[in-house]
């Protein structure tokens, strides 16, 4: 029967064969509850990686009533899911302190990512320049589902600069990286951004609404380069140029951060050539190609 081949294939197992087990309604009555279990399976999942985004460098421990607090949970769902991310290795407890933090598959992962797509050791001999060229901190990031993390950072020998947090995501609406990738990223992604319930505000300059952004957004396209000045943090301004993969699109970006405060509208010229520059240089290493844009920004800038 249909009701016994969905048995099989869903649940992945033989549907009863005794007793009321067998009912027709019995049967019904698993087969409506199986996609409950698998969406109830792939929220548990979702818990789980969001209690992970909550560990940084500067709050890299968490007692277990501070992380249910934080991600909004009950203490024995954080517990529950906690100790499952402790017996594969993405979580431990220290002994002293019993306190919560990351495992060492996180750095695993991290070895097998960049041994099979270096992209962070491509990265770095770029960012390292912008550094000394614009004598400004320099960082590179790629695109996560609704951020970028850093993946590179380099800062100048000068002792006032920008403190670029590694573990810190960048959000798309607030940071000149975010809207150089989503200027220059797949439709269907850029589209998927602007449909956020909300934009919150990190300044009194953050762009708080979808058309704000696709405004930027089209400037950012046309220019070839972001500048996001004092939209994510008050001193800060950011200017940023998108890295591309071979099919065209862009997903991560690479940039530059100043303090506001001796950032010209002359300076900004001038990071922002080095910075389009170095896009166009990593993107290449990688075997893509640079929009027109930025092909266009490098030869006037």
């Amino acid at each position: 029967m249909a009701a016994d081949r969905y048995y099989q294939q869903r649940i992945g197992m033989d549907p009863p064969t005794t007793g009321l087990r067998n009912s027709p309604a019995r049967r019904m009555d698993l087969i409506l509850d199986a996609p409950k279990k698998t969406t109830n399976t792939m929220k548990t999942v979702d818990k789980a990686f969001n209690l992970l985004n909550y560990f940084t460098i500067s709050e890299s421990e968490f007692g277990l009533s501070e992380l249910a607090r934080k991600a909004e949970l009950d203490k024995a769902t954080t517990l529950r899911i906690l100790t499952s991310l402790m017996k594969h290795g993405f979580i431990e407890q220290v002994d002293f302190s019993k306190k919560y933090r990351l495992g060492a598959s996180v750095l695993r992962f991290a070895k097998i990512r960049e041994a099979t797509f270096p992209i962070a050791s491509t990265v770095q001999p770029w960012v390292d320049w912008l550094a000394e060229q614009t004598s400004e901190t320099a960082h590179a990031s790629l695109a996560s589902e609704d951020a970028l993390t850093t993946i590179a950072i380099a800062e100048p020998a000068r002792s006032t600069r920008v403190f670029v947090d590694l573990s810190q995501p960048l959000p798309y609406h607030a940071t000149a990286s975010g809207l150089a990738y989503l200027a220059f990223a797949h439709p269907d992604v850029a589209e998927a951004a602007l449909a956020a319930d909300a934009f919150p505000p990190h300044t009194d300059r953050t762009p708080r609404t979808a058309d704000e952004m696709r405004e930027m957004i089209a400037k950012v396209r046309q220019r070839g380069y972001a500048v996001g000045r004092r939209s994510f943090e008050t001193e800060v301004t950011g200017i940023a140029a998108p890295i591309f993969n071979a099919a065209g699109h862009a997903f991560g970006a690479i940039a530059v951060a100043s303090i506001a405060s001796r950032t010209s509208e002359e300076v900004e010229v001038s990071i922002a050539r080095h910075v389009v520059r170095a896009a166009i240089e990593v993107s290449r290493a990688l075997g893509a190609d640079s929009h027109p844009s930025l092909l266009a920004a490098d030869k006037a800038l």
